[in-house]
């Protein structure tokens, strides 16, 4: 005697598929902490130019001193750039009617993710151009180097507030910055009420760190578990913004499908190089 059951009946079985999960990218991290400038208009280099500062005199025969934009303690001038950055979805049309969700819905915040995660890899690649570096291949993250960053932004009057935005395994991991708070022998501080120690001993986070509002940003690219993440002010970088996002469709008789293009223009370059440190360290 014979069973009737799911397996006898495969064939016949409907198959009923669940709302996409889409792969999670990192957000938009980085774009909000820098300097945002506009750009519209001809041009595709953007320049922001640098006056050396003036010395007072100290007497009544004052000298006069020329405005140089060409001998400045920053690259003068900061040039950025502008170009096209995008994603291109062909989808066919019996792949649209074939599936459960709205397939160009689903391109179309594919698209815009891919995007937003672009932008923020081009910021954070930047951070290995900052000239000081409180870190180094196979280091390790201590406390000097968070005061090192800390009194260099300071000594080349960065304005309040800063920030540091580190690789999640650099902050938590054996050896990130997590283990500086970690109520052993050589942490900073013990885990007490209000401490930034309690604060990742309850919440596995903390918002600051030693002056720095602390941020998270998995693009930044490990290499033999080493990156380099940074500790900035708003004016170390500049993203300078062309076009805004924009999607557009077209339809394609010939390959019975719809073109989706979802496209943004910006560029973006180091403004202020000692406004920001690269903060380079291992995770393991």
């Amino acid at each position: 005697m014979a069973d009737t059951t799911i397996t006898t009946l495969t064939e016949a079985v409907p198959t009923i598929v669940a709302s996409a999960l889409l792969e999670l990218e990192e957000g938009d991290i980085i774009r909000p902490l820098v300097t945002n400038v506009p750009f519209p208009g001809a041009g595709v280099v953007h320049q922001t130019p640098f006056v050396q500062k003036l010395t007072s005199e100290a007497d009544d025969s004052l000298s006069s001193q020329a405005l140089d934009a060409g001998t400045n303690d920053e690259t003068s001038p900061s040039a950025a750039t502008v170009g096209v950055h995008g994603g291109y979805v062909q989808l066919k049309e019996i792949a649209q009617l074939g599936t459960i969700d709205d397939m160009a819905a689903v391109a179309g915040k594919l698209i815009g993710q891919c995007v937003i995660t672009r932008r923020d890899l081009d910021l954070v690649t930047l951070f290995a151009s900052l000239t000081t570096n409180q870190g180094g291949a196979a280091t390790n993250i201590a406390p000097a180097d968070l005061y090192d960053a800390y009194g260099s932004l300071r000594t080349y009057f960065a304005p309040l507030p800063y920030h540091l935005v580190l690789h999640p395994l650099q902050i938590w991991s054996s050896v990130g910055l997590i283990s500086l708070f970690d109520n052993s022998a050589d942490a900073i501080q013990t885990s007490g009420p209000g401490t930034v120690g309690e604060d990742f001993a309850r919440y596995g986070y903390a918002g600051m760190a030693l002056g720095f509002n602390l941020w998270a940003d998995a693009n930044i690219t490990l290499t033999n578990n080493n990156g380099s993440g940074a500790a900035f002010s708003r004016e170390a970088m500049k993203y300078v913004s062309k076009r805004g996002f924009r999607i557009d469709i077209e339809g394609d008789a010939a390959e019975v499908a719809t073109k989706i293009v979802g496209t943004e223009m910006w560029g973006e370059a180091i403004l202020r190089n000692k406004h920001g440190n690269e903060m380079q360290f291992d995770t393991v």
